[in-house]
């Protein structure tokens, strides 16, 4: 497990954490999501932030997590992350086509270039074409010509993907497109088990996890 700083083409900067296990994108997720919310600065910090996410989930699963075989369910997470920033979430379903709007509605949107310093983050489920789930982190949306850019950071690969969307049609995932990018130290899944060109997905099944 490790944090990664990714640079986009707009000049924004994002933290993204690493998941560590084949099924921890949503505690990953919802690391992220704590530490972008509450501002933290990654450290020794995010180890006890890790267990302590871990352990309300069991609590709230009732038996211990298995990491590597079983998936994360929203409305844990959703609870989860009320507790940690103070606030209510909430995980919502509008269905395939009314992702994007409920996308723009939570996360709002910026325009142009340059560094975006507050955000709200919300975590979606992907569900990929060839078949599975994954859970990602928006935490930007740009708006540049009339077409909106979300800020996709995963924590499968550590990178941040930018997709192109319309509002008031299905979000595409094409996780085989990622922007460049370079690591100095820390691991994660994706560095063994890169994404492909056929890695894609939409959401749909799983909808979102955002402030109430």
């Amino acid at each position: 497990m490790a944090w990664f700083s990714r640079i986009t083409r707009f000049g924004d900067l994002h933290l993204v954490y690493g998941q560590e296990a084949n099924m921890t994108c949503g505690i990953a997720s919802v690391m992220m999501c704590i530490f972008k919310v509450n501002k933290l600065t990654p450290g020794s910090t995010a180890v006890t932030v890790e267990k302590k996410i871990i352990e309300k989930y069991e609590t709230l699963l009732g038996s211990n997590y298995d990491p590597e075989n079983v998936g994360t369910y929203p409305q844990h997470l959703a609870k989860i992350l009320g507790s940690f920033t103070g606030g209510a979430w909430k995980a919502q379903n509008p269905g395939a086509a009314g992702i994007t709007n409920l996308l723009i509605n939570k996360v709002g949107v910026s325009g142009g270039f340059g560094p975006t310093l507050n955000v709200t983050p919300v975590i979606i489920g992907v569900d990929w074409n060839q078949g599975g789930a994954h859970w990602v982190v928006v935490d930007t949306i740009r708006k540049v010509g009339g077409t909106h850019y979300a800020t996709v950071c995963d924590p499968w690969d550590t990178n941040v993907h930018i997709q192109k969307f319309a509002s008031g049609s299905p979000f595409a995932y094409n996780a085989g497109d990622g922007g460049v990018m370079v690591n100095f130290g820390g691991s994660n899944k994706g560095e063994t088990l890169p994404y492909t060109k056929a890695s894609n997905g939409i959401v749909s099944t799983w909808g979102m996890i955002a402030p109430a």
